[in-house]
């Protein structure tokens, strides 16, 4: 959806006075971000989500008390950073 908001935003002129930041650091954001379209996007961990899920349901499974809400934090994809993900 960020791309194609950065595509409207491109077509109206306006890409100079709007940032976009987009979600799931998917591919294609990826390269806009490297390219400057988008001012980011936001990795979300499947991974780490569905690892602590299972570590969540293993828990209550075995009768151990958790938290009523967990985290995994996402993490914001800028310029200055995206060499850390591929």
């Amino acid at each position: 959806m960020a791309l194609g908001a950065y595509k409207a935003i491109e077509a109206a002129g306006k890409k100079d006075k709007i940032a976009v930041i987009g979600i799931d650091a998917i591919s294609d954001a990826l390269k806009a971000v490297k390219e400057g379209k988008l001012c980011a996007t936001v990795f979300q961990d499947a991974r780490g989500q569905g690892a602590m899920a299972l570590d969540v349901a293993v828990k209550l499974l075995q009768g151990e008390k958790v938290k009523h809400s967990n985290y995994i934090p996402f993490q914001l994809i800028t310029k200055d950073n995206i060499a850390n993900f591929k």
